[in-house]
């Protein structure tokens, strides 16, 4: 929920942006009698809702505010080619988002800080992240722990050809261009997935049948609809939810609904 209160102020923090920065073309008009050109008002704008949302909103917004305006403006002058490879591109970037509902989420340092501390009070030997996106996280537990396997899945096009790039040196850390949906998680002690509320349900089921006994669920933000988290991780500004396997089988209806 608060990821979408934090969507829903980063975009009237940009429209009132927009407002205060042609108020403020206006006053300069009526003090100098010159128009400020069209780049600089887009550029005032962002300058302002970057300022504006720097304490309220997370990290990433802080370019998005400041790129929005330009772009806008920009986007008005620009050949509509030039949308279409932005298209192309988005596809490329975001085909999870059509194909399974599962937008690109970027997990931050803070999140990173608290899969480790899971990863060493659990004694995880052989992780995996489910959409591992670029693969910045995976690379950077690999780093940390050379002694350990770390695995990534990721089916959007040029996110796994950046993920591939980033641990082509980490010998601990394999990148599969695969949906994880069709790969067995039997050889993981741990499972990590910051993916959205859609697919939370089907993923806690493919826990149950396959994780290991001992095998953990880490869920950034997205909680399993009906489950209560076996523990609460803090991580920066999501919380870290693990789920483990319950100590009975499936029910034939729940393995029939998946």
């Amino acid at each position: 929920m608060r990821r979408y209160f934090s969507i829903l102020a980063g975009f009237l923090i940009l429209a009132l942006a927009m407002v205060i920065a042609l108020m403020l073309s206006g006053k300069v008009a009526q003090w100098g009698g010159d128009v400020m050109p069209g780049w600089a008002i887009a550029s005032l704008a962002g300058l302002i809702g970057m300022l504006a949302g720097w304490a309220i909103l997370p990290a990433w917004w802080r370019g998005v505010l400041l790129a929005a305006p330009l772009m806008i403006w920009g986007g008005l002058q620009l050949h509509p080619g030039w949308f279409l490879a932005a298209a192309v591109v988005l596809i490329l970037l975001q085909y999870n988002a059509v194909r399974h509902r599962v937008p690109l989420y970027r997990s931050g340092r803070a999140v990173i800080g608290a899969l480790a501390r899971r990863i060493e009070a659990g004694d995880v030997i052989r992780f995996a992240d489910i959409g591992c996106g670029d693969g910045h996280v995976l690379a950077a537990l690999a780093r940390r722990f050379p002694e350990r396997r770390f695995t990534g899945f990721e089916t959007a096009p040029l996110l796994y050809l950046i993920a591939r790039w980033r641990c082509r040196h980490l010998e601990n850390c394999r990148i599969h261009f695969r949906d994880f949906w069709n790969t067995s998680w039997r050889d993981f002690d741990a499972v990590y997935a910051f993916l959205s509320p859609e697919p939370m349900l089907r993923v806690w089921r493919k826990l149950q049948r396959e994780l290991p006994t001992s095998g953990k669920l880490y869920s950034l933000s997205f909680e399993v609809p009906g489950m209560e988290p076996d523990a609460l991780f803090g991580a920066g500004q999501f919380d870290l939810l693990c789920y483990g396997k319950l100590n009975r089988e499936l029910t034939a209806a729940e393995k029939s609904a998946d």
